[in-house]
């Protein structure tokens, strides 16, 4: 082992050391003993001393940051006030200038009317864009003699109430006479005298001798009488006589003819400009902060960090409007940079003076670094070495020579060769596969390599399929080397092939299946479009095969599917592809055929491999096929489409008797076609109640009396009209709507029969046909029972109809639900005899009441020759058994003799009534009774056919 180590370190050199082998010393034993004494001094005052510079810089930055922040501060805030108070003027002025306009009007029109003042002032929308403006008035100057005119005049104009008030002994009055918008607060205060008031009066003087707007000081206005009066003033514009501008102050007194007048809430007006303003608080004061009209913010509990003042001038009126920062304001400050600042050079204070004292005990922290990390290293070493060892995948180590130098236990295992049998080969000598020479030549050329081999490096190693992986390793002072990594995929590969086997075979016969069969047509395709010649698609399906699934077990059927498909795959070409698509349908692709006749030689083979019996678990029996043929390009360009076809053409096939092929054709799809738009039709009928029945009733030969009635279903479609049942019966029962459909049919012929019981007195059962799909699935006996009980019925009154081939499928199920209809009361008849089976073991077995002779035998009775000879077979066993007998589809009077002579019980057909609606059929109901007394002549109805 000593010299094996040795050679694994010659190669790997600096390969880490996870794989050093070498013994060198300590690196710390190299150090001089008296090394660790040698640190260097540091002087016990620097730290100290550079701790206090760096502590009065700090001081010095932080207040000279604080001075700046603060004057950043003051300057934004001065900005925000001069903002907000000149949009405060604005305001004013723009409610000033509502006066002025209001004023305007009489000077372009002297002699304003009251509905023309109020149409005005509806028109400036002062709610909407003033809201601090509640009214807009005008006051006309009256004296002694106008003053009786002016009260005469707002009579008038419909003010029947109005009066001057307060009465007043003074010369001259101006008396409010317009006011609007119109409301009661504003009716209220016309014909108030201006004058009465010393600072209404005084403001008025003021604007009448200006000729400029006039405000008064803060008044509660008469609008607001009985209510509470908030802060409000009120602006005054005199207006001359005839629209005149008088230039001096003596023509101003002489053609003053009155006032316009608007009052304002001062709270309105400045929430307009300082209500949504969450950073700066406003309060406006009366005069030099005499009394405070407005505050737009709570007074604060704490002294705001920055205030402002400043002045309003209103006419001869000054307001002080006070600013504060708020909370939001102030948050924004960049107090923190001061703080900041401080925080950033106490830290950086003590982390130099920290740094300073650090490097004291540096080189000894150092040397304790280093032990630690030597002895890591080892550790990892160790470590290394086990996971070289132990590693579950395979390692080797090759050098410029391409020869091993060292591996694991796995590789050697993966190699199937003893590891000490591995070292010092010469892999490229005796690797058997080139592609594994080539790689290792590449990997030690300094490239990473990938590939994926069956037999691995080695001559006479073990079969599997590796992964193998070859890295270049390349360190400065060391020779280079390629570290090999192995892989036993085998197990994967093994795994995935079955996973795609699955997938595209069919796990019953070992067939493809119908993902790969998609894929073999879309070969063939391809390849007879370039050749120009044709493939044919074979659609093979067991005819009878769900007898033998249901008689014999699904045991028993898969072996049938696995022999057959046997034989198909044995008797087809090596090009052929035989796969199966599911349950007892089979599928041949025929590539690179010229013409149909090679597809239909193809068919005729198969229906000659199946026509040999098969020998399955001591039984021998036929299987035949029905098979539909398409053709590419003439039927359809992809596999879907081929397929369909042929599932078209099989069912065709199926039609024709079984045991056959067809191509398909036009009309076949067509009919499909057909089919599918029947199908859709159907199942709306059976939502729109397109559905109805028709009755045709029986009667006993000797007397002619009525002794049954048969309900049979009709469709009449909203635009192809009436349809046949043997149409789209056949369609309901391939799809499983004959379910519902029958489930409907009970249920209403259950609801006639009483109807017919309450109305006319019927005593006599009426029939109902089952399909094979309702009296298979179990439920049959309890579904009548409800119907029976819904419309309270008794269970003769009901006749349950089966076919010979319904309960022949399934002879122990079949007899369980007959007797549990009879348990219920019901009658059971048998209809279409003598067409199926016609075993009279069965017939003896099954509990039934009535024997119903096919129309196809009454049709041969006026034959000459044996025409009756079943008919008489069928009445002889009947009456031999116990069993009523009627006869189906009698027309003529000489059909119905020679049913009298065979002593046959009953009929119904033509002769007497064709099938018609309940409420055509009620009146030979009603007399049933009456000619039980008086037999006389079956007289045929004139129906028209339903």
């Amino acid at each position: 082992m000593g010299a094996l180590e040795g050679r694994r370190s010659g190669v790997t050199g600096s390969f880490g050391t996870a794989m050093q082998r070498s013994s060198s010393p300590d690196p710390i034993d190299l150090a001089p003993s008296g090394s660790a004494a040698d640190s260097v001094a540091v002087p016990k005052r620097l730290p100290l001393l550079a701790l206090l510079a760096a502590l009065l810089l700090t001081a010095l930055a932080w207040h000279d940051t604080r001075q700046r922040v603060a004057a950043d501060d003051e300057s934004r805030f001065a900005l925000r006030v001069e903002e907000l108070h000149r949009r405060f003027e604005n305001q004013i002025q723009v409610y000033v200038q509502v006066t002025r306009s209001a004023a305007a009007l009489f000077t372009a029109y002297p002699e304003v009317k009251r509905t023309e003042w109020n149409r005005f002032v509806d028109g400036l929308h002062l709610a909407e864009r003033f809201p601090g403006i509640t009214a807009v008035a005008f006051a006309r100057v009256a004296d002694q003699w106008t003053s009786p005119e002016l009260v005469t005049e707002a009579r008038m104009d419909g003010l029947r109430n109005f009066r001057i008030w307060p009465e007043s002994t003074g010369p001259v009055r101006l008396v409010t006479l317009y006011a609007a918008p119109v409301n009661e607060r504003t009716l209220r205060t016309l014909g108030y005298d201006l004058l009465s008031e010393p600072v209404r009066r005084a403001a008025a003087e003021q604007a009448r001798d200006s000729g400029e707007p006039a405000v008064t000081r803060a008044v509660a206005l008469r609008l607001d009488e009985g209510e509470a009066s908030p802060p409000a003033f009120i602006v005054f514009q005199a207006v001359y006589r005839d629209g005149l501008s008088p230039a001096t102050q003596e023509r101003r007194r002489a053609t003053f003819a009155g006032l316009v007048m608007t009052p304002i809430h001062v709270a309105p007006l400045a929430e307009s400009v300082f209500g949504r303003m969450n950073d700066i608080a406003a309060t406006v004061f009366e005069g030099r902060r005499e009394f405070p009209l407005y505050r737009s913010r709570p007074e604060p509990s704490e002294q705001p960090l920055l205030t402002a003042s400043r002045d309003v001038t209103l006419g001869s009126r000054v307001w002080s409007v006070q600013y504060e920062s708020r909370p939001s304001f102030e948050d924004a400050v960049d107090s923190w940079k001061p703080t900041l600042v401080l925080a950033t050079g106490l830290s950086l204070s003590v982390l130099l003076s920290t740094l300073l004292w650090a490097l004291a005990a540096t080189r000894d922290r150092a040397l304790v670094i280093a032990r630690r990390i030597t002895a890591s290293l080892r550790r990892r070493e160790t470590e290394l070495d086990l996971l070289f060892n132990q590693a579950p995948l395979g390692i080797a180590l090759i050098g410029p020579d391409a020869k091993i130098t060292d591996c694991n236990p796995a590789f050697a295992r993966a190699v199937g060769v003893g590891r000490d049998g591995l070292i010092g080969i010469d892999t490229k000598l005796r690797a058997q596969d080139p592609a594994v020479i080539a790689a290792i030549d590449s990997a030690i050329a300094g490239e990473s390599v990938r590939l994926e081999v069956d037999r691995l490096l080695l001559a006479g190693g073990r079969h599997s399929h590796f992964s193998l992986h070859l890295q270049p390793v390349s360190t400065p002072g060391d020779p280079p080397f390629v570290m090999a990594f192995v892989e036993d995929i085998g197990d994967k590969r093994r795994a995935e092939q079955h996973i795609h086997y699955l997938a595209h075979y069919d796990p019953l016969t070992g067939l493809p299946n119908r993902v790969l069969l998609f894929d073999r047509i879309a070969q063939a395709a391809r390849q007879a479009r370039r050749d120009g010649g044709k493939v044919a698609v074979l659609f093979i399906d067991l005819d009878h095969f769900k007898v033998i699934n249901d008689s014999l077990g699904h045991s028993f059927g898969d072996e049938v599917l696995r022999s057959v498909a046997r034989r198909l795959h044995g008797g087809m070409r090596p090009t052929d592809t035989v796969g199966r698509l599911g349950g007892d349908e089979f599928l041949i692709v025929v590539p690179t055929i010229q013409k149909a006749a090679e597809a239909a030689a193809v068919a005729e083979k198969v229906l000659a491999q199946l026509a040999a019996p098969f020998a399955i678990g001591g039984r021998n029996f036929v299987v035949s096929p029905s098979i539909g043929i398409s053709l590419f390009p003439d039927d359809a360009e992809d596999a879907e489409g081929l397929i369909r076809c042929a599932d078209i053409a099989m069912y065709n096939a199926k039609d024709a008797g079984r045991n056959a092929y067809r191509f398909v054709t036009r009309e076949m799809g067509a009919r499909s076609r057909e089919r599918l738009d029947l199908e859709a039709a159907l199942r709306r009928a059976l939502q729109n109640r397109e559905l109805f029945l028709v009755y045709q009733p029986q009667l006993r030969i000797s007397d002619d009396l009525v002794v049954g009635v048969e309900a049979l279903l009709r469709w009449r479609h909203p635009e192809a009209g009436l349809i046949m049942p043997n149409r789209f019966l056949p369609v309901a029962e391939e799809t499983g709507l004959i379910q519902p459909i029958g489930d409907w049919v009970l249920d209403e012929v259950c609801a006639q029969i009483g109807r017919w019981r309450d109305q006319i007195g019927l005593a006599v059962p009426v029939a109902v046909n089952v399909s094979a799909q309702q009296f298979r699935d179990g439920q049959l006996p309890a579904k009548v029972a409800a119907a029976l009980d819904r419309n309270g019925l008794q269970g003769w009154e009901l006749e349950i109809e089966v076919t010979e081939g319904t309960l022949i499928d399934d002879i122990p199920s079949a007899i369980a639900t007959l007797r549990a209809l009879k348990q219920r009361g019901c009658l059971i008849a048998l209809d279409d005899f003598g067409t199926g089976y016609s075993s009279l073991n069965y017939l003896h077995r099954f509990p039934i009441d009535k024997l119903k002779i096919d129309r196809s035998f009454i049709h041969d009775l006026e034959q000459d020759g044996a025409g009756d000879s079943i008919p008489r077979a069928i009445v002889g066993l009947g009456r031999s058994l116990g069993l009523s007998v009627v006869a189906e589809g009698v027309e003529t009077e000489a059909q119905l003799q020679l049913l009298r002579s065979l002593k046959c019980e009953s009929f119904q057909g033509y002769l007497f009534s064709r099938p018609v609606l309940a409420e055509e059929l009620e009146p030979i109901l009603a007399l049933r009774a009456a000619r039980g007394h008086h037999a006389s002549k079956v007289e045929p109805m004139a129906r028209a056919p339903v």
